[in-house]
């Protein structure tokens, strides 16, 4: 991997604290805009807050575990 270095604001900063792995939504969001001419694929990711389980789903709406029945927490999206 290459390097790149960016200042941030005080308010992107405390955005890009939120984010789990930074850098890796960077690259995402890059390579969206790149590929801006093909219509975009998402897919969005959620989490049981109980027993920890990570799904991806075609739909934003809010969804339930399976093995839980509890409902999951949205935690993000992603281009496929």
């Amino acid at each position: 991997m290459r390097q790149k270095l960016i200042t941030l604001c005080p308010n992107s900063f405390e955005l890009a604290q939120k984010k789990d792995n930074f850098s890796q939504w960077v690259r995402n969001k890059l390579l969206e805009e790149g590929s801006s001419g093909d219509k975009k694929k998402y897919q969005y990711e959620y989490k049981c807050p109980v027993c920890k389980a990570t799904t991806f789903r075609d739909t934003r709406y809010a969804n339930k575990c399976v093995p839980c029945n509890y409902l999951n927490d949205y935690v993000g999206e992603r281009v496929v």
